[in-house]
């Protein structure tokens, strides 16, 4: 998982329980949540790179069952890498995005059963 370095410990230890990080890693599709988790203000979604302004800020389309509901400006300098068309499953907290992490393919349903 990528994450920003200046992450505090209490910061990532949202982050870890807004991933869900036991079911993530025994899942291979991920689904896309926007009820708050544990913490309030916390939202998880699968987020696509719409496109990359200027070189500078990237635009990301946050999905909740495979529809876009809103939309995210990051700085390019919060990602390590990251290009248009990656899918992410990005964790937003109180609008801000908290953490990030790289998906292989966009799944297929982002819905809950």
């Amino acid at each position: 998982m990528t994450d920003r370095t200046n992450l505090s410990r209490r910061t990532a230890l949202r982050t870890a329980g807004a991933l869900g990080i036991a079911s993530i890693v025994g899942s291979s599709a991920v689904g896309a949540q926007s009820e708050p988790t544990a913490s309030e203000g916390v939202d998880q979604y699968i987020g696509v790179v719409d496109r990359i302004v200027d070189g500078r800020h990237v635009v990301i389309l946050l999905e909740e069952d495979n529809r876009v509901v809103d939309q995210l400006v990051v700085d390019v300098d919060e990602f390590e890498e990251i290009a248009e068309r990656d899918v992410l499953l990005v964790v937003v907290e109180n609008g801000a995005l908290c953490s990030y992490r790289h998906l292989p393919e966009k799944p297929e349903s982002t819905g809950r059963p």
